[in-house]
């Protein structure tokens, strides 16, 4: 590095010292000037090639501001500061492995810096190393005890690994130092929200939205809330007052068209997004969006097309490739899909997602060996993925290896009243009383497997105190228990593996089918113990052609595949059956006047 000294230095001095005021100012290209004419005199400058990448990422070029703190660095390694700033480019440019090796840097080169430590928290919060994230936080808040960005980073770290309670009262304690920070308000509503404390959590949403109008996460956050708590009108105009705010908000458009798909407002479930698409017609993102609604939708060559035309705009956007390969797979295209997930998952790094999707395009190619190594591979790093683990049941029985055991791991209970009732009869027509207030929608949800029906939001069993949900809800549980308790001790099995102490409910939701109604065969990825309980079934579902009935062991993988059934229940009311979440299930549909309810769910080991 070269070392000027006298006047050259002090014109250095002036230029740096102008860029800055200059920068300061808003005066970008002043700023710029100044930056480039200490490079003119010295190439190898660092402050001058550092300040440029902030100028840079001040102007949303975080190509130009990675490579100007890179040269930066090359001529002085040492400045912990620009590591810390090239992390931060890193990880909002969602690579948060590299993000993570800066903070180390600058972590090495000035110990015990709780900014450094913080964005260290960040990096490994978002690769999912959610023990050392946590450790990290600790870290910081040893060193600055009201440092309310860690609070709000260890309240993100604690919700996702399920342990709400503690992820309040760190929220809570952020809230305490800053009251109207929106992001502390925001995510303790959220944590609130996966408690199923919906009416606790809709007074925060609001009061952030009133802090920060202009913010779009608060008003996305209240709209998903005001769908929770039942009040759907006031939901839809969340999520356009978010919208308003982003026309990009990819969530708001996702959650307002199925809404207004849900109360049947058919005709409008597209305007919003193609009100975008009119303004902004070569915004890559903007069609993305659209071809991912008009895919749920079922409009997937209309998709297709959208997406083509995306790909002409930002041919390497890793979302897109995505896209692109989703609906390679939707139009019965599997080996076409193959080489785009290679290709992510070279560039992006292994994920579940990537890596199952890839098992999947496979299988439908007919490589059954390679879907069935990846498969493995992913079960060796995440060896409860549901997804993953119904894939190579479908493997296994594909190359005339045991299926699942059904009869070992399927359990059909038959329910009596619960105490409090006389008989079962009343019992029935209490919980049928309060669901038909629940179903008060037109359509199902248009991204879930029931089709011809409705269904529920929220989680009844953690939501509602109904008494005869509250009822059910304890009868389940004590016959679950008995369930998890009869199972063998083995640690190692994918089902049997996951015993805990406790068990909560993950999910909790009534499906009413009509006339025609049915379930397509799915999984519920979620869960870990699933299971159904009966509470009117149509005279349909006494036939020989089990109408209505719960069928196990049909892959909804593709038509390239095509297993028949293992295993059927017949419905009957009062009657519970559990389940492990990753087997392929499904309902026969059935011709009949008399709505099929019922309430399914899915539990975890806690």
């Amino acid at each position: 590095m070269a070392v000027f000294s006298g006047p050259t230095a002090q014109q250095i001095s002036r230029l740096l010292q102008a860029g800055l005021a200059a920068q300061k100012a808003g005066e970008a290209a002043q700023a710029e000037r100044a930056y480039r004419q200490v490079l003119a005199i010295d190439a190898r400058n660092p402050d001058a090639w550092q300040l440029l990448g902030l100028l840079a990422k001040t102007m949303g070029r975080a190509d130009l501001a990675a490579d100007y703190m890179r040269r930066s660095l090359d001529t002085n390694p040492r400045q912990p500061g620009v590591w810390s700033n090239l992390g931060n480019l890193h990880l909002a440019e969602g690579r948060p492995a590299e993000a993570l090796s800066c903070y180390d840097r600058a972590i090495t080169l000035a110990a015990g810096n709780a900014e450094f430590l913080y964005h260290r928290a960040k990096a490994l919060h978002a690769l999912r190393r959610l023990p050392e994230a946590e450790t990290a936080c600790s870290d910081v808040l040893r060193l600055a005890p009201g440092h309310v960005p860690s609070l709000l980073m260890q309240g993100l770290i604690l919700t996702d690994a399920e342990r709400l309670p503690e992820a309040e009262a760190a929220l809570r304690q952020a809230l305490t130092l800053a009251p109207d920070h929106p992001l502390g308000l925001i995510n303790l509503a959220s944590c609130l929200r996966n408690q199923h404390r919906y009416g606790d959590a809709e007074p925060l949403a609001r009061r952030a939205t009133h802090i920060t109008p202009q913010a779009k996460e608060g008003w996305l956050l209240l709209g998903n809330l005001l769908g929770d708590l039942g009040r759907y009108e006031e939901s839809i105009e969340a999520f356009q007052a978010a919208i308003a705010r982003d026309p990009l908000e990819r969530d708001a458009h996702r959650n307002l068209a199925r809404r207004l798909w849900t109360l049947g407002r058919l005709d409008d479930v597209f305007n919003a997004i193609y009100a975008v698409m009119k303004a902004q017609p070569k915004s890559p993102r903007a069609l993305d969006i659209a071809a991912e609604l008009q895919a749920e939708f079922g409009f997937v060559e209309a998709a297709m097309q959208n997406c083509a035309l995306a790909l002409t705009f930002a041919p390497d956007d890793p979302p897109l490739l995505r896209r692109q390969a989703a609906l390679l797979l939707r139009a019965d295209r599997p080996a076409d899909a193959v080489p785009v997930l290679r290709r992510l998952l070279d560039t992006q790094g292994d994920t579940i997602t990537l890596r199952n999707d890839l098992a999947l395009a496979l299988l439908r190619s007919g490589d059954h060996a390679g879907a069935r190594d990846q498969v493995l591979q992913t079960l060796t790093r995440w060896p409860y993925d549901q997804y993953a683990l119904a894939l190579l049941g479908t493997l296994q029985r594909l190359a005339g290896e045991p299926g699942p055991d059904i009869d070992g791991h399927v359990a059909i209970v038959d329910l009596p009243a619960p105490p409090g009732w006389t008989d079962l009869d009343s019992f029935l027509k209490d919980c049928l009383s309060l669901l038909d207030r629940l179903h008060d929608t037109v359509n199902e949800p248009i991204h879930l497997t029931l089709r011809k029906g409705t269904q529920t939001s929220a989680n009844l069993f953690a939501q509602r105190p109904d008494p005869p949900l509250v009822a059910l809800r304890d009868q389940i549980l004590a016959a679950v228990r008995g369930y998890v308790d009869a199972m063998p001790a083995t640690s190692d099995h994918p089902y049997f593996g996951r015993r805990g102490k406790d068990l909560a409910f993950a999910g909790s939701w009534s499906s009413r089918l009509r006339n025609g109604g049915f379930h397509t065969h799915h999984i519920h990825p979620e869960g870990w113990i699933s299971g159904v309980y009966y509470l009117q079934v149509p005279p349909a579902a006494a036939a020989e052609d089990q109408s209505g009935w719960l069928t196990f062991g049909v892959p909804n993988v593709g038509p390239e595949i095509n297993l028949p059934a293992l295993y059927s229940v017949q419905p009957k009311p009062g009657r519970l059956v559990l389940f492990p979440s990753y087997y392929w299930h499904g309902t026969v549909p059935f011709q009949d006047t008399v709505p099929r309810i019922t309430i399914a769910f899915d539990l975890i080991a806690t």
